[in-house]
């Protein structure tokens, strides 16, 4: 059975793989950087990279599980390593790749955004929007439309002055609510 401490410990670990990874991405190691990026997914998950990004979306939340609950902390540096991968896949060339890390990034985001009932940081949200933006006309898979509009509902509840913070409007976020729900985006 995992404990705390060893999970703290693979987080830790993991982080500075991610780190390393970053300073090879800047340097322009786009291999080098994925490969890193590939070792601290394996760290954070225990399974091989490969293997994770053949998993569903739910079973991959699955394995960030401990105790019954989501391991927030494990799951946003897991989006933040997608998030990675999907540029450095786009800066080289790689558009197929690239879009399915990004999508999984978006999605495990929104996942980390909904799971409690306290109100979103500013920083998800900015990393969400970002995330989402870049996917605008990409069809997105089921469970992240849901989660999207889930997300949304919940931002409509937001105070305005969160949302201006946020580069958002009650207006947007109805017209991106609406558009998502019939379908067209």
């Amino acid at each position: 059975m995992l404990t705390e401490d060893y999970i703290m410990r693979m987080i830790n670990q993991a982080l500075a793989v991610f780190l390393a990874a970053l300073g090879l991405k800047k340097a322009g190691q786009y291999q080098q950087a994925q490969q890193s990026f590939d070792q601290a997914m394996e760290g954070l998950l225990g399974l091989r990279a490969d293997l994770a990004n053949q998993l569903e979306d739910r079973q991959l939340l699955d394995l960030l599980t401990f105790r019954d609950r989501l391991d927030i902390d494990r799951l946003l540096l897991l989006a933040d390593i997608y998030h990675e991968k999907g540029e450095v896949f786009s800066l080289q060339g790689q558009p197929a790749e690239s879009t399915f890390a990004a999508q999984r990034a978006l999605h495990l985001y929104l996942e980390a955004a909904l799971v409690g009932e306290s109100n979103m940081p500013l920083e998800l949200v900015q990393k969400i929007e970002a995330q989402r933006r870049a996917l605008l006309g990409v069809e997105l898979p089921a469970e992240t439309r849901l989660a999207l509009l889930d997300y949304f509902d919940r931002m409509l509840t937001a105070p305005d002055d969160f949302l201006i913070e946020a580069g958002l409007t009650q207006a947007e976020l109805q017209a991106e609510m609406e558009a998502l729900d019939s379908g067209e985006v």
